[in-house]
Parts: structure tokens; sequence; C-alpha cells
């Protein structure tokens, strides 16, 4: 368990947590981390801060979300040279942002952004 700093977001506390954890090996390359459930559970949060969690490490290009065969959807440490798929919806955009930068503009505002070499664009 991690010691509250009440002067931080219980977000960025439980990012570092994990980034940490990462960093002793304790969850390696390629190793799913526990559902959202055990994750709110087990820092005592609730599952919305463990999205916006797990958001903030998938931007940071730490972990990435997806559906392995046989499994459900879940989060993974990223492994080097892994790629992520991107899907564009409709009214989505892509540009390209300065040197391996990747910028989609969802429909609703809501802005992403990517290294080049870290993603696939599908769509």
């Amino acid at each position: 368990m991690i010691e509250w700093n009440q002067e931080r977001a219980i977000w960025r506390q439980v990012a570092d947590d994990i980034r940490r954890k990462v960093s002793a090996g304790e969850y390696v390359a390629g190793s799913r981390l526990p559902s959202e459930t055990d994750l709110s559970q087990g820092y005592g949060v609730s599952r919305t801060t463990i999205r916006t969690v797990i958001a903030a490490l998938k931007s940071d290009g730490l972990v990435v979300v997806e559906q392995r065969p046989g499994h459900p959807r879940a989060t993974y440490i990223r492994t080097l040279g892994q790629v992520e798929d991107i899907t564009i919806g409709p009214g989505d955009s892509v540009t390209y942002s300065g040197p391996g930068a990747v910028v989609v503009t969802r429909a609703a505002g809501k802005v992403e952004m990517y290294e080049a070499d870290q993603v696939r664009i599908i769509g």
C-alpha cells in the first residue's frame, strides 16, 4: 500500500506506484495488470480513478490495452517494439505532429497523442 499525499492527485500516486512496480520487476514486460476491480480494491480507490491511471500509463507508453487470443480485453505491460492498434471512427482525425508523433482527435473532441512507432492506425 502507498502512503497517500494529500497534495498530489490520487490517480498520479497510483500511477507512480505501478511504475515503481514495473521498475522493480513486480510487473514484467508482456504481463497482464490486475483487473480494474482488483486494482481499485487493492488501492482503495474507485474504478474511475483506475481508468484514469490506465489512460495515463497508456499515454506514457508503459501499457497497452488489448484483447489477446483466448483472453478478455485487458491491460498489459508493453514489450519492446510492441505496437498498439488505434481504431479511428467516423468524425475522428489523425495528424502527424513533429518528428514521430501522432495526434488523434476524436469526434467528441478528446485529443490523444502517441509515438508513431508505437501505434498502428486502423479505420
